[in-house]
């Protein structure tokens, strides 16, 4: 059986003081960024501002740049790759979020909270998802001294 590909859009947010936001799923052992599925007739950056909306509850995104993409499977039950049922085109937008913003997570998702940019990489579940952080992480580190 092939796994099914999918399209995916969200972003790394970034909250006061160095912070970006992460989440993780009810149920999930994950921690990721917030993201999700394209919707028909959405732009990937129109899908990522309403996934983040849904995920973190932060509505007034200021856009920074576009991050590109990377693949990788859909994450298991246990944070391993499930390799039999969806790979995922996973595109991302760096945003900044208005100062003092408060996280309010959906019910989809279990906990969502601000991580100083630099320990981000410690906590996210995925392999390919550290790595592409990797790749873009001094155009994070960059957008936050910026202010």
């Amino acid at each position: 059986m092939e796994s099914v590909r999918t399209r995916t859009a969200g972003g790394i947010v970034l909250g006061d003081a160095g912070t970006i936001a992460l989440v993780r799923t009810t149920g999930g052992a994950a921690w990721t960024f917030p993201k999700g599925h394209i919707n028909a007739g959405e732009t990937d950056e129109e899908a990522a501002r309403r996934e983040i909306q849904e995920e973190t509850g932060i509505t007034e995104l200021e856009y920074l740049d576009d991050l590109g993409s990377f693949e990788r499977y859909r994450i298991g039950p246990r944070g391993d790759d499930d390799d039999l049922s969806e790979l995922k085109e996973v595109h991302l937008f760096l945003f900044a979020a208005p100062p003092g913003s408060a996280l309010s997570p959906s019910m989809e998702i279990g906990e969502a909270r601000w991580v100083p940019y630099r320990e981000a990489v410690q906590l996210l579940t995925h392999a390919k998802e550290r790595a592409w952080y990797g790749n873009v992480f001094e155009r994070v580190r960059e957008a936050i001294q910026r202010d």
